[in-house]
């Protein structure tokens, strides 16, 4: 009986992935959903442009979002456990943020809070006519990095710059999700302050990190 292949570099894709990200501080992970649950993610985020006073309209940006959605609260909770395998330790989750980006959307070059140590960007979908891709520098170098339906980034949010250019498409819908070290210097950002992850309510309830933006402010 042939004894089975241990999982090593050189043969497990995530374990390629989590030795990347330790080395530059980000990494792109493929399929992370499905095909038919990321059209299902973005069905929900565009039909949701619809209803009034869903989303922060976002002028600046050319975009629309929300701070800790219902869905993207789920999605921050399934895709803790492979951050953790990415990152390489435990991480509390900190919160989600719903993006709809409309044509003429620009991310200017920036880095994120405290709270966004390890952040990934994900592709839910989109309708262009060719890929806008997610612009990070690391080591130096500027990278511009494809991202499909269902596709993520991993990246180290308040340590690379990151941006993106102008977008001449109709929509792309993008899900960012936060995360700190458990046992690093900004734990106490788990939650982001909140007393729980899920669907946030500026009038009702209280962030111990709140600016005054009723939770309007993400990383991109």
């Amino acid at each position: 009986m042939t004894e089975p292949v241990p999982p090593t570099p050189a043969n497990d894709p995530l374990a390629q992935c989590a030795a990347h990200f330790g080395s530059r501080g980000f990494a792109v992970l493929r399929g992370v959903l499905a095909p038919a649950e990321a059209e299902l993610c973005a069905n929900y985020a565009v039909m949701q442009t619809g209803v009034p006073g869903h989303y922060t309209r976002e002028d600046s940006l050319g975009s629309q979002g929300r701070y800790a959605d219902t869905l993207s609260e789920c999605l921050l909770l399934r895709i803790h456990p492979l951050m953790e395998r990415v990152a390489g330790g435990p991480l509390h989750p900190c919160y989600s943020y719903l993006r709809v980006y409309m044509p003429g959307a620009e991310l200017p070059r920036h880095l994120d809070r405290p709270s966004c140590e390890i952040s990934t960007s994900l592709t839910l979908g989109f309708d262009a006519d060719r890929p806008w891709t997610l612009g990070v520098q690391a080591d130096g170098e500027d990278l511009e990095l494809p991202l499909g339906p269902g596709d993520m980034l991993a990246y180290r949010g308040a340590d690379l710059p990151h941006w993106r250019g102008r977008f001449d498409g109709r929509y792309w819908v993008q899900v960012f999700l936060h995360y700190v070290r458990a046992d690093g210097p900004h734990a106490e950002y788990r939650f982001d302050g909140r007393e729980r992850i899920g669907p946030f309510d500026p009038a009702r309830q209280v962030r111990r990190f709140d600016r005054g933006d009723g939770g309007a402010e993400a990383a991109g």
